[in-house]
């Protein structure tokens, strides 16, 4: 491992206080360390850059769950492994701590592995992809708090259930610790390629999530008659109008995470949650 891009979140690191010192355990490692033109951060051994850099071998976010998704796109096209550092509540995307830099001299000795993410994309009735791949989910919401969404739900061979609901969540493995998680879906192990359907406050009684495998494709038809907000990790990237459908399917490419952890995720899940038992 020789260069390394670091993306620090000005909001959580307005001082780049953690910035520096992820800069600096970088640098005594002898790697090379660049940042964006656009991140404001100044150190006379770091390369700032305009145009993403060749030969890349890691990128490091400095910030919470939200900050490695941004910065997921910069990994996803460049076919590059990321690295987050804690500064959200529990950062479950994330793998170090503030108080424990010292694990990155393991970037040096190779002591860690490189795990690969289950990504989702969305085609819509058009047939035109959404140019943002889903880390975590991919959210179909009604547009309006009078009316009540009704989603149809189609499978591969031509099953359709249809659900009314606030909405419906299909997640990722990993985004199951997320919105999915919150709305009461189960979590998956990282490793189980599968796609997660959660409903959103359902008005039936079909109020279960439902685990499909990675290879289907699932087709999203509003039988309302208003739009529905379709959201990719959170960003609104359109709607569906009534009686129009979109498409969602695992994507071709991967998400690849840099991990110190040997056990499974659970391991490192579990401490996050017991962390986030003893927030006030």
């Amino acid at each position: 491992m020789k260069k390394v891009v670091i993306v620090p979140n000005l909001n959580k690191d307005p001082a780049f206080s953690v910035t520096d010192k992820v800069t600096s355990k970088l640098i005594s490692l002898g790697l090379e360390v660049y940042v964006h033109s656009d991140a404001g951060y100044s150190n006379e051994k770091v390369i700032v850059y305009n145009e993403f850099p060749d030969n890349i071998d890691l990128i490091i976010v400095v910030g919470g769950d939200g900050s490695v998704i941004d910065a997921s796109a910069y990994a996803i096209d460049n076919d590059i492994p990321l690295l987050g550092v804690n500064l959200g509540k529990v950062g479950y995307l994330t793998e170090v701590e503030v108080d424990n830099l010292s694990v990155l001299d393991r970037l040096n000795t190779g002591d860690f592995s490189v795990a690969e993410k289950m990504l989702l994309c969305i085609e819509l009735d058009d047939g035109s992809l959404c140019d943002r791949y889903a880390v975590n989910d991919i959210t179909i919401s009604r547009d309006s708090f009078v009316h009540i969404a009704d989603i149809g739900v189609e499978d591969s061979i031509g099953n359709v259930v249809k659900i009314r609901s606030d909405g419906l969540i299909l997640a990722t493995p990993q985004g199951s610790t997320a919105y999915s998680f919150s709305s009461g879906g189960p979590i998956l192990a990282h490793d189980v390629e599968s796609i997660l359907l959660t409903p959103v406050s359902p008005h039936s009684f079909f109020n279960r999530s439902v685990i499909f495998n990675s290879s289907e494709v699932i087709k999203i038809t509003n039988y309302g008659e208003n739009a529905l907000n379709v959201f990719v990790d959170g960003r609104c990237i359109g709607k569906i109008e009534a009686s129009l459908f979109c498409k969602i399917y695992k994507a071709e490419r991967s998400f690849k995470v840099l991990t110190f952890t040997k056990n499974s995720m659970f391991s490192s899940l579990f401490k996050k949650m017991r962390v986030l038992g003893e927030i006030k």
